[in-house]
């Protein structure tokens, strides 16, 4: 059985579709066919993917260009890229599959994502986990979009898809998610998530949690299932997405370990380290312009926005 998984990036988040990459064939012994939506991913940073996954045998990767698909064209929020459009024509670019899996690249496959794979979408067109212990984009939605929304508390999150491709193509969805894209260009937050909520409504599947586990919202999934569940959730999922907070960004970030633990494994592992070395020397600069302390022998200056203030100290090093 050949899976067929499809991920979105530019040359930003080539570190990090590597990371997922390499974590899905780390736990996966089916046949994974990789169909990457590139967004203008370097020579560089491929030759240093294949290089990562070279002691793996069960792949293929195929890159798409998807600047022929003028992306430009649709809303350019400031919290996503506008490659996470690129998921509109994945049933164009292969329109002879029965289904498909799309994931995203600030993931970590933990588990045998042939388990997500193997699900019966039956008549559905896609499956995907709903956002029930975070109601917020659903509410945004009804509120401030289409007021005859109903899904507010099934609102599914779209990082991870099982797609149901055949159905895609008989009813021409690439084209529909366009021009519904088009009618809410000013209305839509989370992007072309919003639109696959409004056009799927009534037509998805939801799945378990572990196929789209997100740490950020531990403590949120409590307010819907028991502590034990949760436990489980957090311990043992089958993907982990890291939504809010990025662990290449900083260390207090839920199961960041499961990320560097793969991170440290590809090519890329002194790009991140980079990556989250100069992030955080960046917040680091800005954090001493607000707050500084220096002793010296006779004084201890203490900086608060930009207003000093020197303290004397006593001879046992006690100010006054």
């Amino acid at each position: 059985m050949n899976i067929p998984i499809f991920l979105a990036s530019d040359e930003n988040y080539a570190p990090f579709l590597c990371t997922t990459l390499y974590s899905i064939l780390n736990n996966t012994k089916s046949c994974i066919d990789f169909y990457i939506l590139d967004g203008g991913i370097d020579k560089k940073s491929r030759v240093l993917i294949k290089k990562s996954l070279k002691n793996f045998k069960n792949f293929s990767i195929k890159y798409f260009d998807m600047s022929k698909y003028n992306l430009e064209r649709f809303p350019n929020l400031q919290h996503y890229s506008l490659n996470t459009y690129s998921r509109y024509f994945i049933s164009q670019l292969m329109p002879n599959l029965e289904k498909a899996i799309y994931i995203d690249v600030d993931i970590i496959v933990n588990g045998d994502i042939s388990e997500l794979y193997e699900i019966d979408l039956g008549n559905k067109a896609i499956a995907a986990i709903p956002e029930n212990f975070y109601c917020e984009n659903g509410k945004y939605v009804k509120e401030h979009v289409i007021n005859s929304f109903e899904n507010t508390t099934n609102y599914f999150n779209a990082g991870v898809l099982l797609l149901n491709i055949k159905q895609f193509v008989e009813n021409n969805y690439s084209k529909k998610l366009i021009d519904l894209t088009k009618k809410y260009f000013d209305k839509i937050f989370c992007a072309d998530q919003d639109v696959l909520n409004i056009l799927f409504e009534h037509n998805h599947k939801l799945i378990d949690y572990k196929f789209n586990y997100m740490p950020d919202f531990y403590q949120s999934y409590k307010k819907i299932i028991n502590k034990e569940e949760v436990e489980n959730l957090d311990n043992n999922s089958i993907i982990y997405h890291y939504t809010c907070k990025k662990p290449w960004k900083t260390n207090k970030v839920r199961k960041s370990e499961l990320f560097w633990n793969i991170a440290k494994k590809t090519k890329f592992k002194k790009r991140i380290n980079k990556i989250y070395n100069e992030h955080n020397l960046f917040y680091k600069h800005w954090y001493e312009k607000i707050f500084s302390s220096k002793n010296n022998k006779n004084h201890k200056v203490i900086t608060i926005i930009g207003i000093k203030l020197k303290l004397k100290r006593k001879n046992n090093g006690q100010k006054k």
